[in-house]
């Protein structure tokens, strides 16, 4: 009888453990490209220890800069949420890491790259909540169309007249 009540306490204990794991809560979103900054984020209510890693889509038609950041603040003493990676991924899976600027109680990320393609790409949030309280972050994505320099019309203009100058030799002879 003593070895079926220790059997039952063990096996109470290890369901109490396995109802006590944390629990992967993320999402997917999407950001729509209206031109400038565009904004993303989302509002955490979970336990301590929950995972998440939130993707948010958006596609480009032309080739761009982009500046990314993402930020997670817990209000008063006792850090709700941290944030562990910020990452960018094109359709292809390649990736491109975030910087972290700061954590504790103000989780803070950039991110940023010149000349991207037309594609269709996702940033990637991901982190742990600390608390049982909700907690939320909030992001920005801003995009630049690439404006040509000077010195790209110079070329421009330099090799249509180095072509008309052939042009115009070859016409004579």
């Amino acid at each position: 009888m003593k070895k079926l009540k220790t059997a039952l306490a063990a096996i109470a204990i290890a369901g109490t453990a396995w109802s006590a794991q944390a629990a992967d809560i993320s999402t997917t979103g999407s950001i729509a490209l209206t031109g400038g900054t565009n904004y993303f984020g989302r509002v955490l209510d979970g336990a301590a220890g929950d995972t998440f890693t939130d993707r948010w889509d958006f596609a480009s038609i032309g080739t761009f800069d982009l500046a990314a950041g993402v930020i997670a603040i817990t209000p008063g003493t006792t850090d709700g949420i941290s944030i562990d990676h910020f990452e960018l991924f094109n359709s292809a899976g390649l990736s491109l890491g975030g910087t972290s600027l700061s954590s504790g109680l103000a989780d803070v990320w950039t991110l940023s790259t010149t000349h991207l393609v037309p594609d269709t790409y996702y940033l990637q949030v991901s982190g742990t909540l600390l608390g049982d309280d909700a907690a939320s972050y909030g992001g920005t994505l801003t995009t630049v169309t690439a404006v040509p320099e000077p010195e790209t019309y110079g070329m421009l203009i330099g090799g249509l007249g180095l072509l008309g100058f052939l042009a115009r030799r070859r016409k004579q002879a």
